[in-house]
């Protein structure tokens, strides 16, 4: 077990991909179906899942790379929930194939955060984190979702308050696939999405047991 994680200091934060939805340049997938739809207007990425069953996600290549130090962030609008239980949020980490994904989302009453490691259709779900003990969180305005990777570690926050931070080792890496997460009888719009590369150094500090071995 790890007890003492390493001190760094991030040196930048430089933008990479950065979405208004002023138009669909980057080709977000728009889709009009009976059980499903999405497309860019009025400055948003409007989703809607009319279905009883399914989830749909919508994705982007981000272009980051293993390893990398990176955060993402978002505002989504909350516009239509049936029965206030389903999820919707961030998808990230995964592949064109998606076989696996991990999910940064939050329950539609504004009581549950959830952080997911699973096989696509949620055949098999591999680390799956909740918390319920962060005060409620108003669905009617905009929503903040932030994920920051720095050194080994995951942080999430949802409107700047953080909720969760895991291991890197807990999540799947397997490609640049970045999107928005939406479950059944939801509706949604989002009017920003980006991505940043961040620059971080290791500090040289001296800890209380080198100070003893070298006595």
């Amino acid at each position: 077990m790890q007890l003492i994680t390493d001190l760094f200091r991030i040196e930048s934060c430089q933008p990479i991909l950065t979405e208004t939805f002023e138009h669909n340049k980057r080709k977000w997938e728009e889709v009009d179906l009976e059980s499903e739809k999405a497309f860019i207007g009025d400055g948003y990425f409007h989703m809607v899942n009319s279905s009883s069953h399914s989830w749909n996600y919508y994705k982007i290549k981000t272009n980051l790379k293993q390893g990398q130090h990176f955060a993402i962030e978002t505002s989504i609008e909350l516009e239509k929930t049936a029965d206030a239980y389903g999820h919707f949020g961030l998808v990230w980490g995964f592949d064109k194939d998606r076989n696996y994904l991990n999910r940064f989302t939050l329950s539609a009453d504004g009581k549950r955060a959830l952080v997911m490691h699973f096989e696509k259709d949620h055949h098999r779900i591999i680390h799956r984190f909740q918390n319920r003990k962060f005060p409620k969180v108003n669905t009617k305005k905009p929503i903040r979702f932030s994920i920051f990777k720095l050194e080994a570690y995951y942080h999430f926050f949802i409107n700047k308050r953080k909720v969760y931070m895991a291991h890197e080792s807990f999540f799947c890496a397997k490609g640049p696939y970045a999107g928005y997460y939406i479950e059944p009888e939801l509706s949604m719009k989002s009017n920003f999405f980006q991505v940043k590369k961040i620059g971080v150094r290791n500090l040289e500090v001296i800890t209380g047991l080198q100070m003893l071995m070298s006595e």
